[in-house]
């Protein structure tokens, strides 16, 4: 009896139960793809980079252009009717620095939207191997019910015969109904993870995993390179836009230029002040103008350049902080592996052994009548117990591996 326990457990796990079949069967990799495709969250950062990639424009962004039309009578000779166009502008360089200061704030908005999508794909894939998980102990709680009914029903038999106490009925409608228990709160957890993928994927249909058993996530642990994930890419952008603000800043020291063209503009039918002009006859007259703006003063520019570099300097000091920090997180999350492994190998290997052993000896000694049937029920109890730790023990081992891909810019790999 109890060796075709383990043999009904396997059964269970490899369907999803009738109540939990309405939904749609989707593997990760599909979740995934939907997952960048839906969510909200990633769309607001692709419009980030949108609206910075549009910026650019605005490099080149000119003053106004001044058109003047004056009448001066008192101008001393000058035509009484004028017409000018100015332009002030800053020297070149101010306008390619901007541009180039534009384009890293561009690289950095489109690496803080990667981190997003990584961040997002790593919450993905722990949701989905959860489920995975919770699907499998829902297949182990169910399998228990069956047997625990059968071990009910057996109890009030023999209760009724006068061949077993009163206890043993009792003890084993207590475990019958705590094992229905644990089984409506796995099937609300696994509802509640349903809903978290159905908001991060942003469909309304519940989700179902296309795995049909847990089984361990296949990884070898490689080494830390901040350089290679988004995080580290996104904390050098951000130096190189404070690189480019530095050189934005220093081109305050350059001229700026104005440039001037006026010309004469004799209105035959607009003469208030009656001007003689009889020496206009011959057609109107055009100038103009150049200058050079130079500032009596360079504190502002020093000043300027100075918070720029300040602001250069912080910027490399919050990299380097942000490594040493995910470093130190990274190999914590070794340690976790490593530990997780252990307790996954043991319930894998020697503590399934064992298990089933004990299943074996007591279906042995229970027919010699060397134990009784409340005996029984408990080395049922210890190996629904170890199905569960198993199960428990592989999905942490899962956790953590998504967690070390993610924090080593690998999540691509699952």
């Amino acid at each position: 009896m109890m060796i075709r326990f383990f043999i009904l457990v396997s059964v269970a796990v490899l369907s999803l139960p009738a109540w939990a079949q309405q939904g749609k069967t989707m593997t990760l990799r599909q979740c995934i793809d939907m997952g960048l495709a839906n969510n909200y969250g990633i769309k607001a950062a692709e419009k980030s980079v949108d609206r910075a990639k549009a910026m650019q424009g605005a490099a080149w962004d000119l003053d106004k252009t001044e058109l003047s039309l004056s009448q001066d009578p008192t101008s001393g000779g000058s035509p009484d009717n004028s017409l000018s166009l100015t332009q002030q502008i800053d020297f070149p360089t101010v306008y390619v620095a901007k541009g180039k200061l534009l384009k890293a704030e561009t690289r950095a908005e489109r690496g803080k939207a990667e981190i997003a999508k990584q961040r997002l794909k790593a919450d993905i894939a722990s949701t989905y191997y959860q489920l995975v998980y919770q699907h499998e102990l829902i297949g182990i709680l169910q399998a228990q019910d069956s047997v625990i009914g059968r071990f009910c029903h057996i109890a009030e038999k023999r209760h009724e015969a006068g061949e077993a106490r009163k206890l043993e009925k009792m003890s084993m409608e207590r475990k019958l109904t705590d094992n229905r228990n644990e089984l409506l709160q796995a099937k609300s957890d696994l509802a509640t993870l349903q809903k978290r993928m159905s908001a991060l994927i942003n469909v309304d249909v519940p989700m179902l995993p296309a795995e049909s058993r847990l089984e361990a996530i296949s990884h070898e642990a490689s080494a830390f390179n901040f350089a290679n994930t988004v995080e580290g890419q996104y904390a050098q952008d951000r130096v190189n836009v404070a690189d480019k603000a530095v050189t934005l800043a220093k081109n305050g020291f350059a001229p700026s230029l104005s440039l001037s063209l006026r010309s004469q503009l004799v209105i035959s039918s607009w003469n208030p002040y009656h001007q003689d002009r009889s020496r206009f006859s011959g057609g109107n007259f055009m100038g103009f103008e150049v200058g050079v703006g130079v500032p009596l003063s360079f504190g502002a520019t020093k000043a300027k350049v100075k918070a720029a570099k300040r602001d250069r300097e912080i910027a490399d000091l919050e990299m380097r902080q942000d490594e040493a920090q995910r470093r130190q997180d990274y190999n914590a999350l070794l340690g976790k592996l490593s530990v997780a492994r252990e307790k996954m190998d043991y319930y894998n290997g020697d503590g399934l052994m064992q298990a089933e052993e004990m299943a074996r000896l007591a279906e042995t000694e229970y027919e010699n009548g060397e134990i009784t049937y409340l005996e029984l029920a408990n080395v049922l109890d210890e190996s629904v117990a170890h199905a569960m730790k198993r199960a428990a023990a592989i999905n942490d081992y899962n956790q953590v591996v998504i967690a070390l891909l993610q924090a080593n810019g690998e999540i691509d790999k699952l």
